[in-house]
């Protein structure tokens, strides 16, 4: 496993690296109208979101290396998104997260990680279309039929409102992830 220092100058790169693909794929689409543009700003959504939290997730694991009892035994399995057999047995299942939990979840342990709390805002409207925006990412990795292939208004609305609340909820908790240091530091 990764120290944090460098697990968070990968996150970062990453996040740099998914931030610039997602705006080359938003000048894209906004120059080409076409579904393919739009299915391309969409899929460059998913892996921007998707990415940057398991980038996030990887920050936290070597967190619970590096800094002994940040994280319960429950949250570190939580973060590798495994859990004990039916019989409480060692060895583990994969179990991935659904993405909204998955964002929630890390969020509040890369805060824990800086010992502090934060919860983002999932009182916000576009916090419910990161469900919508899940389905569209489920329906053009695994189409069944052509509509599933066609961004509409409602599809794309949805995927502008969730990539929106991720981005104003990571900026926050970066922000208070800062504070906390500073804090800590004088």
């Amino acid at each position: 496993m990764q120290n944090v220092e460098t697990a968070i100058m990968n996150m970062r790169k990453f996040q740099s690296l998914m931030s610039d693909d997602f705006e080359k794929a938003k000048e894209f689409a906004r120059a080409d109208l076409s579904q393919f543009s739009m299915r391309t700003l969409f899929r460059t959504s998913v892996t921007y979101l998707e990415g940057v939290t398991y980038q996030l997730r990887l920050v936290c694991l070597a967190a619970s290396e590096d800094i002994p009892g940040v994280f319960t035994s429950k949250q570190i399995l939580e973060l590798k998104q495994v859990k004990p057999d039916k019989n409480g047995d060692t060895t583990e299942k994969v179990h991935f997260q659904k993405l909204r939990p998955s964002i929630v979840l890390t969020f509040s342990m890369f805060a824990k990680m800086h010992t502090i709390e934060f919860k983002p805002d999932t009182d916000d409207h576009r916090y419910g279309s990161l469900k919508e925006f899940m389905d569209v990412r489920h329906s053009l990795m695994h189409p069944k039929s052509l509509d599933d292939l066609e961004i509409n208004s409602k599809k794309n609305k949805a995927g502008i409102e969730a990539v929106s609340w991720f981005n104003e909820n990571l900026k926050a908790l970066f922000r208070a992830c800062e504070l906390a240091e500073k804090e800590v530091r004088v």
